[in-house]
C-alpha cells in the first residue's frame, strides 16, 4: 500500500510541475534524455561485455546495448539480462535494481512528456476549478500584453484567482499557466453565457468578483461587461460583491454599467481608454502646478503657457487634463495647440467641448513640429513658456521632437523638460540628463489605490459623516465618483507644492486664495466634461419646476441649478458671482447655501485627509 501510495504522488507531483512550470519542462526533459541515455549505456554495455569472446561477439554486444537503449525509450527493458550480470559479478542488491529502474523512468518519461503534459493541464485545471469555491474571483476578458502584465500583478495575491477569457497564442498561453492562472476558451466564458458564474463559483450566496474587461477592442469591452452584468443580476448577486476595470469610454458608458438607486450594476466601476490614462498619467507624474512657483498665500506667480504638440486622440484627451489641472488663481491659464491635421480631427471635439474651447484661451496652428511657423513661435515664446507636451502616435519621431526643441530653447538660456505622451507610456526629457519613462504596465496606473481612497473621503465629506463611507461611495453616481477623483488628483499635487500640508494652521487670506483656486479647478473639470453654463433664463424655469414638485408634496426634488441629462450647471461663474446664486437659490428654497463655503470646506477636508 505505501509502494502505491507514494507513486500516485510522485506521479501526480511531475505531471502538476511540467504542465505548471512549463517553461522548465524542456530543460528537465532533456537533462532526464540525457541521463537515461548514459544510463542506458553503462547498464546494457556492462551487460553484455561479460559475454564477449572475440570481436565479433563485442560488436555484437554493442549493437544489442544500442537496441536495448532504444527500446527504454518506449517503456520496454531487458531486466534479465542486467540482472544476470549482477549474479555473475556478485553485485545483486536491491540499490542496482533501483539504479536500473531511475534509468528506465527517465527514458520512459523524457519521451512521454507530452502525454504527461496533457494529463498535468488536466489535474491543473481541475485543482484551478476548485480554488474558485474559497478564494475571490478576478476575471480577465481579453488577453493582450496589459492583461498579462496585470494578471501577474494579481496572481501575487494568494487570495484571488486570476481567470483569463479569450484566444491566447501558445506563448500566452505558457504566460498563464506560469501565473497558474486558468485560461477558459469556450463560448459560455466568450459570449457569456449562463453555466460560467456558476464554473467560477459566483452566486447569489458566496464569492466576489471583478471582471477587467480589457481587450483591444473597447466595444468588445463594454458588451462582454453588459452581458456578464445580466448574468449577475439574474442571479441574484449584490452589486457590492462585483467590480468592473473597463478599458472603454469613460462619459459614455459609466453611468449604465454602475449600480445606481433605479437600475442593476457594478458597485465598483472604473472607466479608461488608453489615451485618456495616458493623460491621466501625466497629470498624476507630472502636475502641472509643479512648473510653477507661488508666493506664501497660493497665488501663482507666472502665467500657465502651454505649448501642445499634435491633436489626435492622445493631444484631445491631454488638452482636457491639462484645462483641468492647469487653472490656479493670480495666472492666466493659454494653450498654443499645433497639428497640421486639427482641422480633419476637431469635428467631433468642438461639438462635444464647444464652452471649454470657448472659456479658455486655446489657440490652435494647423503647422507641424519642423515647421517654420513653428521654430518661429518658440523663439518668440520661449521665455514664457511653462509645460511643454507632445502628443504624436509616433515614439522615435516623437522623441526626436523633443530633443529639436530642448536645443532650440536652450540658445534662448531656457531649460524646460518635454513630456511625450504616446502608445500608452509617459516620458520625461530634459537637456542632457536621463530620461524618464511610465507605462500602463505600471498597474497602478490601473488600479484606484490611494487616489480613490481619497476621492472616496472627498465623497464622504459631501454626505452624512456618521455613515459609512465606503456605502456612499458605492451609491454615488458614476460622474460624482469622476469629480471626486479629479479633485484628489489636483489637489494632493497642488496642496502639497504650496506647502499646505506642512503642519501650521492655514490663515484666512491663504484659505481664500486656495478656495478661489478650487473652484477653478471644479470648473475646468465640468467644462473638460462637455458641461456648460446654465442661462439665467433656465435656472428661473427649474426654480418654477422645484416649487411646483414641493406643492405637490414630491420627495425627489429637482436641483435647480444642476441639469445632468443637458450637462448645464449654475455654478460654472465666477468666484465673485457664486454669493449672488447662494441668495436666489436660498430664496427658492428657504435653505441655507453657500457656494464658496463648499470650496472652503473641501480645501480644509482635503488638508486634513491629506495629512493622516
Amino acid at each position: 500500500m505505501a509502494v502505491i501510495l507514494i507513486a500516485a504522488a510522485v506521479f501526480l507531483f511531475l505531471i502538476l510541475y511540467i504542465a505548471v512550470e512549463q517553461d522548465k519542462r524542456e530543460k528537465f526533459t532533456g537533462i532526464a534524455f540525457f541521463l537515461a541515455t548514459v544510463g542506458g549505456i553503462v547498464i546494457y554495455g556492462l551487460s553484455y561485455s561479460i559475454e564477449g569472446k572475440d570481436i565479433w561477439a563485442d560488436a555484437a554486444g554493442v549493437l544489442q546495448t544500442l537496441v536495448d537503449v532504444g527500446r527504454m525509450f518506449v517503456g520496454m527493458n531487458n531486466l534479465s539480462v542486467f540482472k544476470q550480470m549482477l549474479i555473475d559479478k556478485g553485485m545483486e542488491n536491491d540499490a542496482w535494481y533501483f539504479l536500473f529502474w531511475i534509468v528506465h523512468f527517465l527514458a520512459y518519461y523524457s519521451m512521454a512528456s507530452a502525454a504527461i503534459l496533457t494529463l498535468g493541464k488536466g489535474a491543473a485545471r481541475k485543482v484551478q476549478l476548485w480554488l474558485l469555491n474559497v478564494r475571490d474571483v478576478e476575471l480577465i476578458y481579453g488577453i493582450t500584453d496589459i492583461s498579462l502584465a496585470m494578471g501577474r500583478h494579481i496572481a501575487s495575491d494568494p487570495h484571488v484567482s486570476v481567470v483569463f477569457v479569450g484566444q491566447a497564442s501558445s506563448a500566452q498561453e505558457i504566460a498563464i499557466r506560469q501565473m497558474k492562472a486558468l485560461l477558459l476558451t469556450d463560448d459560455v466564458a466568450m459570449i457569456p453565457e449562463e453555466g460560467l458564474l456558476k464554473r467560477i463559483s459566483v452566486t447569489e450566496r458566496k464569492g466576489r468578483l471583478k471582471l477587467f474587461a480589457i481587450s483591444d477592442d473597447g466595444e468588445d469591452n463594454y458588451n462582454y461587461a453588459l452581458r456578464l452584468m445580466r448574468l449577475l443580476e439574474k442571479e441574484k448577486v449584490k452589486p457590492s460583491r462585483t467590480t468592473l476595470i473597463l478599458l472603454g469610454r469613460e462619459e459614455r458608458h459609466g453611468g449604465i454599467l454602475q449600480a445606481g438607486r433605479s437600475h442593476y450594476g457594478y458597485g465598483e466601476v472604473q472607466i479608461y481608454d488608453e489615451s485618456e490614462l495616458t493623460s491621466r498619467m501625466l497629470i498624476r507624474k507630472f502636475p502641472p502646478c509643479n512648473a510653477l512657483s507661488f508666493d506664501e498665500n497660493g497665488v501663482a506667480e507666472r502665467d500657465m503657457k502651454v505649448l501642445l504638440l499634435g491633436f489626435g486622440v492622445s493631444g484631445q484627451e491631454v488638452l482636457k487634463k491639462l484645462i483641468a489641472n492647469g487653472q490656479f488663481e493670480g495666472n492666466n491659464f493659454s494653450v498654443d495647440v499645433f497639428d497640421p491635421e486639427y482641422g480633419r480631427r476637431d469635428g467631433f471635439y468642438r461639438e462635444r467641448y464647444s464652452s471649454m474651447l470657448e472659456n479658455y484661451d486655446i489657440n490652435f496652428h494647423q503647422y507641424g513640429g519642423r515647421s517654420r511657423e513653428f521654430c518661429d513661435y518658440l523663439k518668440e515664446n520661449a521665455r514664457t513658456l511653462t509645460y511643454l507636451v507632445i502628443a504624436i502616435d509616433n515614439i522615435p519621431l516623437s522623441r526626436k521632437l523633443a530633443e529639436e526643441i530642448m536645443e532650440f530653447l536652450a540658445k534662448y538660456g531656457v531649460i524646460l523638460p518635454v513630456y511625450v505622451c504616446c502608445d500608452g507610456t509617459v516620458s520625461c526629457y530634459r537637456l542632457h540628463e536621463e530620461s524618464i519613462s511610465y507605462s500602463l504596465h505600471d498597474m497602478g496606473n490601473l488600479f484606484g489605490g490611494d487616489m480613490d481612497m481619497r476621492a472616496m473621503q472627498i465623497n464622504h465629506f459631501y454626505n452624512d459623516p456618521a455613515g459609512s463611507s465606503r456605502e456612499q461611495w458605492l451609491e454615488a453616481d458614476y460622474f460624482s465618483r469622476m469629480s471626486c477623483r479629479a479633485s484628489a488628483d489636483f489637489l494632493y499635487s497642488y496642496l502639497k507644492r504650496v506647502g499646505a500640508l506642512e503642519g501650521e494652521e492655514i490663515s484666512y487670506e491663504k484659505l481664500e486664495i486656495l478656495s478661489k483656486t478650487e473652484h477653478l479647478r471644479w470648473s475646468a473639470f465640468h467644462y473638460s466634461m462637455g458641461y456648460s453654463a446654465m442661462t439665467v433664463e433656465e435656472w428661473n424655469e427649474r426654480a418654477s419646476e422645484y416649487k411646483k414638485q414641493v406643492a405637490a408634496g414630491e420627495k425627489k426634488l429637482i436641483k435647480i441649478g444642476k441639469n445632468t441629462d443637458d450637462h448645464r450647471h449654475a455654478c460654472l461663474v465666477t468666484w465673485d458671482e457664486l454669493d449672488e446664486l447662494s441668495e436666489r437659490e436660498n430664496n427658492i428654497t428657504g435653505g441655507n447655501v453657500d457656494y464658496k463655503q463648499f470650496d472652503r470646506d473641501n480645501i480644509l477636508a482635503m488638508v486634513e485627509l491629506l495629512k493622516h
